[in-house]
């Protein structure tokens, strides 16, 4: 879904140079459904190999496309020697919720030897943080408070526990690592009017799913079980009302420099 908001799978300054036998590596790949795609609509002699801390999420092997791979790969450690430099690119999306303060850079560091000299990297992330709720077009709408309320709570709740953040400057981030040719998109959930009910639901999903998981902590300023249902039934009534929550996603890309 975030792809259709995007608008791509690939960044058009990225597909304009890939090679015919390009190599991608899709870090933190989830259930590889990214790479999937991607698969359907490139070159068949497009490798793909995607690596993630758990398998849980793997699509089937037989349901992927017979040029991708998933396996197992934690790239906050260091890169194992039989891979560096053999990728053309590298796809990272979707894993703040692993990271806080002091780890986007050693991360982004830690992942750059993957690359070709040349290569490029794709990074494409939400920022929940700012995330709230809005009215939406319905006379009937609600403001979307309860929607911001939740998402206000869970972001406070990490940010105190593990230091949840979301780098400031990302073109910075990524020239400060050496790369070159940097350009960053911003988009928002809400791009696509018919895309916010669907937005709206996966983020009263999450943010009360994580809640929930907090609350058997039990800790003070933390939401107790009864707490996040209610929230969650307030979420929903204001979704059915027409109030949407949004969020900007950021897509950045940078390449090494040629040799």
């Amino acid at each position: 879904m975030c792809f259709r908001a995007i608008g791509y799978l690939l960044h058009p300054s990225i597909a304009a140079v890939l090679p015919e036998n390009a190599r991608i590596a899709d870090v933190g790949t989830g259930t590889g459904i990214w790479m999937s795609e991607l698969a359907k609509v490139s070159p068949s002699t497009y490798t793909f190999n995607g690596y993630d801390i758990s398998s849980d999420q793997f699509l089937p092997a037989e349901s992927l496309p017979s040029n991708v791979t998933l396996e197992f790969g934690d790239f906050k450690k260091p890169i194992p020697d039989e891979l560096r430099g053999k990728f053309d690119l590298v796809n990272i999306r979707l894993i703040i919720i692993s990271m806080g303060v002091g780890v986007w850079e050693p991360t982004l560091q830690n992942i750059l030897p993957l690359l070709k000299p040349g290569g490029a990297i794709q990074w494409t992330e939400g920022n929940f943080l700012e995330a709230r709720g809005f009215r939406g077009q319905s006379p009937k709408s609600t403001p979307g408070h309860f929607l911001t309320r939740a998402q206000n709570q869970f972001n406070g709740t990490l940010v105190k526990r593990f230091q949840w953040c979301f780098p400031p400057d990302w073109q910075k981030m990524y020239a400060d690592a050496g790369l070159v040719n940097i350009e960053e998109d911003v988009l928002s959930t809400d791009r696509n009017p018919e895309q916010r009910p669907d937005f709206t639901e996966i983020g009263i999903g999450a943010v009360h799913h994580g809640l929930g998981n907090l609350a058997r902590i039990k800790e003070d300023g933390y939401w107790n079980e009864q707490e996040v249902q209610e929230s969650k039934q307030k979420a929903l009534e204001d979704r059915a009302s027409g109030a949407y929550l949004r969020w900007d996603l950021h897509v950045t890309i940078g390449f090494t420099k040629d040799e």
